[in-house]
């Protein structure tokens, strides 16, 4: 991997679309081959009026040079190497194009609730993507009561979604994307029920809406409809 350090910073002159010649750092700064062994390293060159910025090879001598292997981009909005035919200031840096996209992180609790219904709607959080990949998660813990036997039990689907916001507040009736996961939940003492997804492609800065529900499978025993109670749930979010 191309390594990079701060206050790295020497001269180079008229190196033209070649390698840059190392001819020393200037006071307060420090030389390419005191910080880095030979090797890969990120570089931007400026001369004042256009700069390059890239992926050379260090290797050390008299003159040390780094190479120019890969521009990642130039001024001149071009990944080709510039023609520097005077002074040319060589330091370390890490450039945009290699830099992570933001990460946001969430979490939201959702109320406790009790419900005797097939079909529950668990909760809902609005977003925002700060790069094009969200993933959503759903987890709580789900316990069912009654007057039943001690040993009934409640298959049960729990589904997360993500749907796309518009200006209005507004989402269409299918998600971009949605996942379940089926859980059997006891009487006699509390599941985690979690279920998660992901939507890739996104744009950054757009709104998205994530939500869970849960559902009651064919199978469940009991003939008596039976009280579900679901605590300590939260929506959790990862958008990159």
């Amino acid at each position: 991997m191309p390594k990079f350090a701060s206050f790295v910073l020497e001269t180079a002159n008229n190196p033209g679309t070649g390698p840059f010649a190392l001819s020393g750092a200037p006071a307060g700064r420090r030389g390419w081959s005191r910080v880095f062994e030979d090797g890969e390293v990120y570089y931007v060159a400026d001369d004042g009026t256009q700069a390059e910025w890239g992926i050379g090879r260090l290797t050390h001598g008299r003159p040390a040079t780094i190479s120019r292997e890969r521009v990642l981009g130039t001024t001149q909005d071009r990944k080709d190497r510039l023609n520097f035919t005077g002074l040319v200031y060589v330091y370390s840096d890490r450039p945009a194009e290699v830099v992570p996209l933001p990460v946001t992180q969430g979490i939201e609790t959702v109320p406790d609730q009790i419900w005797t219904s097939a079909l529950q709607t668990l909760g809902e959080v609005d977003v925002t993507a700060s790069g094009t990949t969200l993933r959503a998660d759903f987890n709580a813990n789900a316990q069912i009561w009654g007057a039943v036997a001690g040993d009934s039990w409640l298959a049960v689907r729990t589904v997360i979604g993500i749907w796309a916001v518009d200006a209005q507040g507004n989402i269409p009736a299918q998600p971009i994307a949605a996942a379940g996961a089926n859980t059997r939940v006891e009487r006699s003492y509390s599941q985690t029920i979690t279920a998660s997804t992901i939507a890739v492609g996104l744009t950054p800065g757009s709104k998205l809406r994530i939500g869970a529900s849960v559902q009651i499978l064919a199978g469940s025993q009991g003939s008596t409809p039976l009280t579900q109670n679901l605590r300590d749930a939260a929506f959790t979010w990862l958008s990159v």
